[in-house]
């Protein structure tokens, strides 16, 4: 079978997807990515086929800084999430359709996987009448909440059948890669989503070793600090860290991204280390807890390693409400000023260092995630919705509220 993955430029959305693809290939299935021309590299790079599609972008900053009309989308919405899911649906996604429509033609592919917040795909399977499949991030992105009246225009761009109820939104198969008990059972979940045990993955790169220094580390807890490989241009934060903790009793690995230098932040003592990027997978096992900004993938990766966290909001729509929810499930604490202050960051980073609460609950959701089903069970959920193309409901013991009131409430209408 043909399973073809459409996403936006970016590392974390690809990193987010890997797992699954690889789980694919190994059944014996073919595999392609279509996202921007310059992210090929990292695909073809993991071993997949891309087809390029959408804005042409190569995913080393904000994608919306690369976006024409971003700044008309920003001026007409007054969140950071709505902003972001009002541009990919009205400004990323017909460039994903336009391209997709006719690839789907040519390649003719079963089943169209596509990230959370790529809706060109969405388009595309609707127009050729192919089932598709999403995974959810940290939550689950409801844009039929949120901004109902974007996709119903999307639709018509492309003369869909009328949808008022945009009932054919995720209509077939989610998939979700965290356990239940993460799940707010006040926000929107759909009745077609299965949870399957994925492993985080972050080694698309090619530099995929730790540095020689790790070893020389005093003998002391371990904190690392990444802000993601997106919205990371923060120097103001990353400043705040090292200030929290330059006379702490921890040792500090911070990861400032590619497009930052880790020289401009001076000398540090012997505790404290600054590089641009080293994989978490690599690294979280030597670590005794983890300050990030709220992106799924890090989230996945310290639940996977049953690390306690502290959690500072950057510009992305995901992270405040990731950070709300790890702070009401007690696996780590939400630092909301901004610019943060190190006062509150050493604060944090005691708490979840010194109060074992926070360690036992993160190792909580470590066990649930690791007991879920296998990913060769969700291979084999994506061949049936191939082979019938009917959605593939499943029972929850969840008491969801679908409403746009309930969601914008617990989100504050940040999503993305």
């Amino acid at each position: 079978m043909r399973f073809l993955f459409t996403m936006h430029p970016a590392f974390g959305h690809f990193h987010a997807m890997v797992p699954l693809a690889q789980a694919l290939k190994r059944h014996g299935h073919e595999v392609a990515f279509a996202t921007g021309k310059s992210f090929g590299p990292v695909i073809r790079r993991n071993g997949y086929v891309h087809f390029p599609c959408g804005l042409d972008f190569d995913g080393s900053t904000d994608i919306f800084e690369a976006l024409p009309g971003w700044s008309a989308v920003g001026a007409k919405h007054p969140t950071d999430g709505l902003q972001q899911l009002y541009g990919f649906i009205q400004e990323l996604a017909p460039r994903m359709a336009d391209d997709l429509i006719g690839l789907v033609s040519a390649w003719r592919p079963d089943v169209i996987v596509r990230d959370p917040v790529e809706f060109g795909g969405y388009i595309a399977a609707e127009y050729h009448g192919l089932p598709h499949a999403t995974p959810i991030w940290a939550t689950y992105i409801s844009a039929k909440a949120l901004c109902p009246e974007a996709v119903v225009e999307l639709r018509r761009r492309y003369a869909l059948p009328d949808d008022p109820g945009l009932d054919t939104l995720d209509r077939y198969l989610v998939l979700d890669f965290l356990p239940s008990s993460w799940t707010s059972p006040s926000l929107p979940y759909p009745r077609v989503a299965h949870r399957f045990c994925a492993p985080p993955f972050d080694l698309s790169s090619g530099d995929a070793r730790l540095p020689d220094w790790l070893s020389t580390l005093p003998r002391q807890p371990t904190v690392y600090a990444t802000l993601g490989t997106t919205f990371n241009r923060s120097p103001g934060t990353f400043q705040a860290i090292l200030t929290a903790l330059c006379t702490e009793p921890v040792n500090l690995i911070m990861t400032v991204g590619r497009s930052m230098d880790p020289l401009q932040f001076g000398p540090q003592p012997d505790h404290i280390r600054i590089e641009q990027y080293i994989p978490q997978t690599l690294l979280l096992p030597h670590c005794d807890a983890l300050i990030f900004h709220g992106g799924y993938n890090s989230l996945q990766s310290a639940f996977w390693h049953g690390l306690p966290m502290v959690i500072i909001p950057q510009g992305a729509g995901d992270n405040l409400p990731t950070g709300w929810r790890c702070a009401a499930v007690g696996a780590g604490v939400l630092v909301e000023d901004n610019p943060p202050q190190p006062e509150t960051i050493r604060a944090a980073v005691k708490a979840v260092l010194e109060l074992p609460d926070y360690r036992a609950r993160s190792q909580e959701f470590q066990r649930e995630i690791k007991e879920l089903p296998s990913l060769a069970e969700a291979v084999r959920r994506l061949e049936i919705l191939a082979e019938d193309r009917s959605p593939q409901f499943c029972d929850h013991h969840l008491d969801v509220r679908s409403s746009a009131q309930a969601y914008s409430v617990e989100t504050h209408a940040d999503a993305g």
